[in-house]
């Protein structure tokens, strides 16, 4: 007991916050989405701006342009979800962290 009468508190382990788990699981997913997406989004760069391609050694058709573009900005999609994702995952684990600290 302490000295002002109250039982001293047993720190649950740190696996067992919700919160920080939770936010560790979303910094994992959404870093791999965002990683998926940088990397992929400029594979297609290039076809995409019509440039001639080193994997098919000629400029690329309107069509393989155009799928390009598509793919291109799917892969923007997912990378912009990744940082929202890993941005969320952050913040809920800051908050994780600190309510771990207070108890």
């Amino acid at each position: 007991m302490t000295s002002d009468g109250d039982t001293p508190r047993i720190r649950r382990p740190w696996y067992k916050n919700a919160a920080l788990g939770t936010g560790l699981f979303l910094m994992v997913l959404g870093g791999g989405n965002w990683i998926v997406g940088e990397l992929s989004t400029s594979r297609h760069q290039s076809t995409a701006l019509g440039l001639v391609s080193s994997r098919i050694g000629r400029t690329p058709s309107a069509e393989e342009i155009e799928i390009a573009r598509a793919r291109m900005d799917f892969y923007h999609v997912v990378a912009t979800g990744g940082r929202a994702l890993t941005s969320l995952g952050v913040l809920i684990a800051t908050l994780g962290v600190a309510r771990q600290l207070r108890s």
